[in-house]
């Protein structure tokens, strides 16, 4: 895939701006906001493939078609009560002034066809708006897929990082919340690149795969698995204090070890170093991440495949 210049913030608001006004849309904070985002996450193509590439510019466009849709089911709408509230206007002035008796009952049938004309325009908008409705919500599942694609590392299928910073928040704020316990694990693999000197890196990246299928077997279906990057990965432990987060990494270790990954009959056992911290009443989720990963460093420092807990 060819690479693209990274956008700087300028350009990014020119886009947004363009596209507001292509849809005429006026630029309030809000409209303004959302196409800027979504221009941002789009014109980053070097941290995406060309699936979700192309995934995340189809449900722009798809947005795009819904947004011109409902502006002009809006504008038919405005157009069609302005013309019959004019007329029912100018006949109930008429009324007022006294009509002749001759001219009543026209008078009237004329008001009565302009308020079903009315009628009409607002039962054929509602039936166009419920449909943009069904339309808007198929999208919003497309979006949510495509999230989550692109919130999946491709090669392991474990989380990567651009869904781990929302995801920290999330549960640091529940934690504070709720007054439970999270912890955070920060994995390293040992020596990995002596995997990939000796097999390759696609047998490293099979050892990867491998690795993520080890651990999730461990885990539980509330902890949160994360590809942080290259050999490191990050475990996010909600509802765990210090003695569960180290119980539940003594066991990952001892699986790991009983189910090594195999290759040409060859046995490659890896083990990893980890660093164990967990979250204190006035920490945010950054401090709890630098804690974590020093604590990593220093189980590397001590001569690795063992656990150091964040001081």
């Amino acid at each position: 895939m060819s690479s693209s210049p990274t956008l700087t913030p300028t350009d990014i608001a020119r886009i947004a701006l363009k596209r507001l006004a292509e849809l005429g849309l006026p630029p309030t904070p809000d409209n303004y906001g959302r196409f800027y985002n979504a221009v941002a996450t789009i014109k980053t193509p070097q941290d995406k493939t060309d699936v979700e590439l192309r995934n995340a510019y189809a449900i722009l466009f798809q947005i795009a078609e819904v947004v011109d849709e409902v502006s002009e089911t809006a504008d038919q709408l405005l157009l069609g009560l302005d013309l019959g509230s004019r007329h029912i206007h100018d006949s109930l002035l008429i009324l007022r002034s006294g009509p002749a008796a001759s001219g009543l009952e026209q008078l009237v049938n004329s008001l009565i066809g302009s308020t079903d004309q009315v009628y009409r325009t607002v039962s054929a908008s509602q039936r166009d708006l419920q449909e943009l409705r069904d339309a808007i919500e198929r999208i919003q599942s497309d979006l949510d897929v495509n999230r989550q694609t692109m919130e999946r590392d491709p090669l392991t299928g474990a989380l990567n990082r651009q869904g781990m910073e929302q995801l920290l928040n999330r549960e640091v704020k529940r934690s504070h919340r709720t007054a439970t316990s999270l912890c955070l694990a920060m994995i390293d693999l040992d020596d990995f690149k002596q995997v990939n000197d000796r097999w390759g890196h696609l047998v490293g990246d099979h050892v990867l795969i491998h690795f993520v299928r080890v651990a999730k077997a461990v885990l539980r279906e509330t902890d949160l698995l994360v590809r942080y990057g290259g050999e490191e990965f990050l475990l996010l432990l909600p509802d765990t204090d210090l003695n569960g987060a180290h119980f539940l990494i003594d066991r990952l270790r001892q699986v790991n070890l009983r189910t090594p990954f195999h290759h040409d009959d060859q046995t490659i056992e890896v083990r990893f170093s980890t660093g164990l911290a967990q979250l204190r009443p006035d920490e945010n989720g950054h401090g709890l991440l630098v804690r974590a990963d020093a604590a990593m460093y220093q189980a590397k420092m001590n001569g690795r495949d063992q656990v150091v807990l964040a001081n």
